[in-house]
């Protein structure tokens, strides 16, 4: 079953030629293409553009205080987007949007591929100051997150912070990921300090932020080519024409010794 209206959640992806930054189209993942229940713990997105098929899958995960990682409930509201419910707090606003009042919440995204450079939020709906926390994941296995706390998820191998961002608004999308940093495991959170330990403004504080994704953004890096190896001095292959010549010079050089020695 598709979301109903699921218009706002897009991607705009661009693809990276060894020249420079080539667009591909506009990505946009939405009722046609995401598949899912409006009350669900995943969904999977797929889309075309230029002949190339992207995907990506989107899972709810929370964590109450000094707990683990375990599956939440992403809830989608029409022209607002995507919300998520622990499994223990009301489903009233603002409790059913991504928040860190009781239980941090996160989306977990999944492009498939380890090129992806996630550098755009917008949000549909937001309450307090909404503040979000952007880390990636880089290991050569899927990350199990129901393994990880906040405060220690960054402590396993492959998972890293990006960085904090505040005060997002809705209708203006915000950048993030200002590194370009890319890969194919994305966790869009909202904001732990726990998850970094660096000292913030007052623009930052936990447990009173709440917001609803509608949107998100990024550029497919296409991977560097190969360079041609230089071939080692003094090691190149002699033509065909050389090694003639120098078949010649020997047969000269074995007649002249023997006419030497009949003499």
């Amino acid at each position: 079953m598709t979301f109903n209206n699921f218009r706002v959640l897009a991607f705009t992806f661009a693809v990276a030629a060894t020249s420079g930054l080539a667009q591909a189209g506009q990505i946009s993942f939405n009722d046609s293409n995401c598949q899912g229940t409006t009350v669900s713990s995943a969904i999977t997105c797929s889309a075309s553009s230029a002949g190339v098929n992207y995907g990506a899958t989107v899972s709810a995960w929370s964590a109450a205080g000094t707990g683990k990682f375990g599956s939440a409930s992403m809830v989608y509201y029409n022209n607002a987007g995507l919300g998520i419910t622990s499994p223990w707090e009301s489903t009233t606003s603002p409790q059913h949007a991504i928040d860190n009042n009781g239980a941090t919440e996160a989306l977990l995204i999944n492009f498939g591929t380890n090129n992806v450079v996630l550098n755009q939020l917008s949000l549909g709906w937001a309450n307090g100051d909404a503040d979000v926390s952007i880390l990636r994941y880089t290991g050569t296995q899927a990350p199990v997150l129901g393994n990880s706390t906040v405060a220690n998820l960054t402590d396993t191998a492959g998972w890293e912070w990006v960085g904090d961002y505040a005060n997002l608004i809705t209708g203006s999308p915000v950048s993030v990921n200002s590194n370009n940093k890319s890969a194919s495991w994305w966790l869009v959170s909202a904001y732990n300090s726990a998850y970094s330990n660096v000292a913030h403004s007052n623009y930052f504080s936990d447990g009173n932020d709440y917001f609803k994704l509608s949107g998100f953004a990024g550029n497919v890096i296409a991977p560097t080519p190969t360079p041609t190896p230089t071939p080692t001095p003094g090691t190149k292959v002699p033509e065909p024409g050389t090694l003639a010549l120098f078949g010649i010079a020997m047969l000269g050089c074995v007649a002249a010794r023997r006419k030497s020695k009949s003499m």
